[in-house]
């Protein structure tokens, strides 16, 4: 006798498995976007570190983004109120922020901050 997934139980085979998590995972971000609703979709790829420096560092996805916050995956212990600081490959993000929100979902763990200072031009809506 076996345990079957959630998946399963609505009748999805092993490709629709697949499916159901990254629709999950995409559900439990949007959850935590709404409360930015100024936040835009963006894919940036990161570098996130514990602060202090010489703490653990993660890569990571930018997911969605306003002038002032970021949302991202994160397998890093954060707490709110903790220090990050971000930085992606050329150089044009490079920025202190703190955990503003912590989501642990069934998957992974969502985590929001605010920059310390204003980072200029950083996300640029068209």
């Amino acid at each position: 006798m076996g345990f079957l997934t959630d998946a399963e139980k609505q009748g999805l085979g092993a490709s629709g498995g697949a499916e159901a998590r990254h629709t999950n995972r995409s559900h439990e971000i949007d959850r935590l976007a709404q409360f930015f609703p100024d936040g835009t979709k963006v894919k940036m790829p990161v570098e996130v570190a514990r602060l202090p420096l010489g703490s653990e560092t993660t890569k990571t996805v930018l997911e969605y983004g306003t002038s002032r916050e970021v949302i991202f995956r994160c397998t890093l212990a954060v707490e709110f109120g903790d220090r990050v600081r971000l930085t992606n490959k050329d150089g044009s993000l490079d920025a202190e922020a703190e955990v503003t929100a912590v989501q642990i979902g069934k998957s992974e763990t969502l985590v929001a901050v605010r920059f310390i200072t204003e980072i200029p031009n950083w996300i640029i809506k068209a």
